[in-house]
């Protein structure tokens, strides 16, 4: 299995440097304020995921999923309203149904961005991009957390998934849903335990986040994406 970095380094990209750092804020900006243009920002996004690393996409999108699935699936057998279907102890209403949709559309459309962009951008060429923004240095170091959070996730969820085979984990559904559940929880635990300790080895050595300056490219791309967003979400 490929590294994160070594995926960031061979991406190929349509967008590039500063711009697709500011080009991925912007489009994740109009997605948490529309609602229209959730499904467009799926669709384009990860096809251009795809175009950048291909399969590895899968592989670097399924760790969310981990998180996800336990929520969407609390929403959907909890929230009140008409039901439409009923198994067992379990119902599913008219209102769980539309609130279980509208929370995965809105999740999906932030995942493909952020992902496009973890796939696409090394974290010196973010961090270059944030401070160019002149944002505080707390927020920096709290975006590099953040990615390194990532960075430990994607490689222990497949240590955990491979030992979980091995275990039979995996052999039904039943089984499969509570390995889901687990694997959630230790790779939590374990990203927190990690990062801690990456955060707490560089203040002690007294080392800072690294900066990188790139060309940016795409500009014509990105002017019709964001264009096309910003008239999507102004449609009534």
């Amino acid at each position: 299995m490929e590294d994160l970095e070594r995926i960031q380094i061979r991406a190929r990209r349509i967008i590039s440097g500063n711009l697709n750092v500011y080009f991925s804020l912007t489009a994740l900006a109009i997605a948490m304020v529309s609602e229209k243009v959730q499904p467009m920002c799926i669709a384009i996004f990860t096809a251009l995921s795809i175009y950048a690393v291909g399969k590895n996409y899968l592989k670097i999108i399924e760790i969310p999923f981990l998180f996800l699935l336990p929520g969407i699936v609390i929403i959907l057998l909890t929230v009140e309203g008409e039901t439409v279907l009923e198994f067992s102890i379990f119902r599913i209403t008219d209102r769980s149904l539309e609130l279980t949709i509208s929370t995965l559309q809105r999740t999906l459309a932030a995942l493909s961005i952020l992902f496009y962009l973890i796939s696409t951008t090394t974290m010196p060429e973010f961090i270059s991009a944030l401070r160019k923004l002149r944002l505080p240095k707390f927020l920096t170091e709290i975006m590099f957390l953040s990615y390194r959070t990532v960075q430990v996730l994607y490689g222990e969820a497949k240590k955990f998934e491979v030992s979980a085979k091995v275990r039979l984990g995996y052999s039904d559904f039943k089984n499969s849903l509570s390995t889901t559940f687990l694997l959630s929880k230790t790779l939590f635990l374990r990203a927190m335990n990690r990062v801690e300790k990456t955060s707490l080895a560089m203040e002690l050595r007294g080392e800072e986040i690294p900066e990188l300056n790139a060309k940016s490219r795409g500009f014509l791309p990105s002017f019709v994406i964001i264009s096309s967003m910003v008239l999507v979400a102004c449609l009534k």
